[in-house]
């Protein structure tokens, strides 16, 4: 029996869990859906953008001419069925608070946590708040995902962003190199020497045309803090477990 957990790990490191992470159960129960969006992420933004415009909720019918007009046809009966949109009184659809969450960015951290396990992460745990303790000095971050094997710990920061990735966005591009940073700050401050940590984000960060990097000085600030970036062009889930696979080889060489 392995004498190791996240927490024991933490635990030795002046950290420890803090209150619920994320519904293994849930995440398990929406795998498939997880799984379609990150392969289809295009038409799921495009639907998620449609969906999150609806305030009040709209006609079944509206939805459904929606999703034919995206190409997301198979997208929304997937939602339906998982019962991410919930019918008003009036008999329209429309998105909660739980549902709208997921929408917006859980999935992206549910599917993290899918390929981990597949991966083969001994142990793995999402949307945990890590408490710790410096020099006297308290505080606690939100991480998206931790694996272990053995008695060491990698850590994903997820990111959903928009997909296109426009030079001249200034905030995207400002967003994107805070997610490098911010990981590099969860390595420096729970993480061991030669510990491993990543972003996965849903922008697409390459240019198969040009056979080049779309954000060079992302792709450098990653290489040089050793940050490894997980982009659109691998949410399809078999290239998906295999860069998993490649921070925990890293983890356990």
């Amino acid at each position: 029996m392995n004498r190791f957990t996240i927490e024991h790990v933490l635990r030795k490191r002046g950290a420890w869990l803090k209150g619920t992470r994320g519904d293994e159960r849930a995440a398990t129960a929406r795998a498939t859906l997880s799984r379609q969006i990150g392969a289809q992420y295009g038409n799921f933004e495009a639907l998620r953008d449609a969906l999150l415009r609806i305030e009040f909720g709209a006609s079944p019918e509206a939805l459904a001419e929606l999703a034919q007009t995206l190409g997301a046809v198979a997208l929304l009966d997937m939602m339906l069925e998982a019962e991410l949109l919930t019918h008003t009184p009036s008999g329209h659809l429309a998105i909660d608070t739980k549902a709208r969450r997921y929408l917006t960015g859980g999935w992206l951290e549910e599917l993290a946590w899918l390929a981990a396990i597949s991966a083969g992460a001994e142990e793995a745990i999402y949307g945990q708040v890590v408490g710790w303790q410096v020099k006297g000095f308290t505080g606690e971050n939100e991480i998206d995902l931790i694996m272990r094997r053995g008695d060491e710990l990698s850590f994903v920061s997820c990111k959903a962003l928009r997909s296109e990735l426009d030079v001249n966005d200034k905030k995207h591009r400002n967003r994107l190199m805070d997610a490098v940073h911010e990981a590099d700050n969860l390595a420096d401050h729970f993480g061991e020497r030669g510990e491993k940590v990543a972003v996965l984000v849903t922008t697409d960060l390459y240019d198969e045309v040009r056979d080049t990097a779309r954000y060079q000085a992302l792709m450098g600030k990653a290489a040089v803090l050793d940050v490894q970036l997980i982009a659109l062009e691998e949410l399809g889930w078999d290239r998906l477990v295999e860069a998993f696979q490649s921070i925990l080889s890293t983890v356990a060489g």
